[in-house]
């Protein structure tokens, strides 16, 4: 009781103070957002959502405001519902008038640890102050560190072959890493045949691989390769879970330098890639030298990082390139053979 009593009345006194402040000046909203953010400690959630209410009318800002002004700057990729979000905790989201919402996207499949997770704003906040970018023309104390963990975290549970060592390429997104691996896979095609034929990629109806071009080569879906034809030349499409060996003979020929495919697709549904299919589909690779390719976009950080699907376990495919979401951003992981590493 002692406790709602202090929180209502120090956001009683915080909202006083911030009509007071805008009445002042509207340059002091700032300072007033200050004085309740810091009230927010102590009040109550209904109290909370009252005091960013009000907070938000006395800076004058509202979504559909807010929205109105920035619009005409933005490139609209999306068509954008109105709520402008300010904050999150958890699993929810508050907009500028303090409504609350249940998050299901999690920044779509990003934040899988919610939003404002306490150890990992702790941790972000002292890297920020310490070194956030020096390129990869140089060493840091983290990226090679991180790699080494995950290279013998995934060996140690048998999702790849502890020799030839394995190395990781790291990239801002799913998209870059799928790039990165259909680069690895051409490039290795020429090594393999210098007549420079083997340079085809094959992908399934179904999947979705990015938004790059290359990518989006590999992803054949009309509503998302219509606008940006002409793409890029030698991608081949399959059938999903097609395992007959006459049609992967057919698919996957001399010609292939890479084979790109979802272990889990999650495009319009979740489809699993049947045992046959997967193992038809990885011998068919070793049989002509193509580098096989595990977009692992759909699976959990532990398994995103496994070189092949839980039916591969031990069978150790040529070259996996996989592209994964880390639990505390957009973290894509792309996994390289030596043979690879080397091209």
């Amino acid at each position: 009781m002692v406790w709602r009593w202090h929180a209502a009345n120090a956001a009683k006194a915080a909202r006083s103070m911030a009509r007071a402040a805008s009445a002042r000046s509207g340059t002091a909203t700032v300072a007033a957002r200050a004085m309740t953010t810091s009230s927010r400690r102590l009040a109550a959630p209904a109290e909370t959502a009252i005091l960013e209410r009000e907070e938000a009318v006395a800076r004058g800002l509202h979504s559909n405001t807010i929205v109105d002004d920035s619009d005409p700057y933005m490139v609209r990729t999306y068509a954008r519902p109105p709520p402008v979000f300010e904050r999150g905790a958890g699993s929810y989201l508050w907009d500028l008038e303090g409504n609350k919402y249940l998050d299901f996207t999690a920044g779509i499949a990003v934040n899988g640890l919610g939003h404002c997770d306490p150890e990992v704003t702790r941790v972000l906040a002292d890297q920020a102050g310490t070194l956030l970018h020096a390129s990869n023309l140089y060493h840091n104390l983290w990226t090679g560190t991180l790699s080494r963990q995950l290279v013998e975290a995934t060996q140690a549970s048998g999702g790849m072959a502890r020799d030839p060592v394995r190395a990781v390429f790291v990239a801002n997104s799913g998209t870059e890493a799928n790039e990165a691996a259909i680069k690895f896979a051409r490039k290795l095609g020429k090594l393999r045949d210098p007549s420079g034929e083997k340079t085809e990629v094959v992908s399934f109806q179904g999947a979705f691989h990015g938004r790059t071009l290359g990518s989006l080569s590999a992803t054949h879906n009309p509503k998302y390769q219509a606008p940006f034809a002409p793409l890029v030349p030698g991608f081949r499409c399959g059938t999903f879970n097609d395992a007959d060996p006459a049609a992967l003979a057919a698919l996957v020929t001399e010609r292939t330098c890479g084979v790109l495919v979802e272990p889990i697709q999650g495009e319009g549904g979740v489809h699993e890639g049947t045992t046959p299919f997967m193992v038809a589909l990885a011998e068919r690779c070793r049989a002509v030298g193509a580098v096989l390719i595990h977009d692992e976009i759909h699976r959990h950080e532990h398994a995103a990082v496994c070189a092949a699907a839980d039916d591969f376990r031990g069978r150790d495919p040529r070259g996996v390139g996989c592209a994964g979401r880390g639990d505390c951003g957009d973290r894509a992981l792309g996994w390289a053979s030596r043979e690879l590493r080397s091209t």
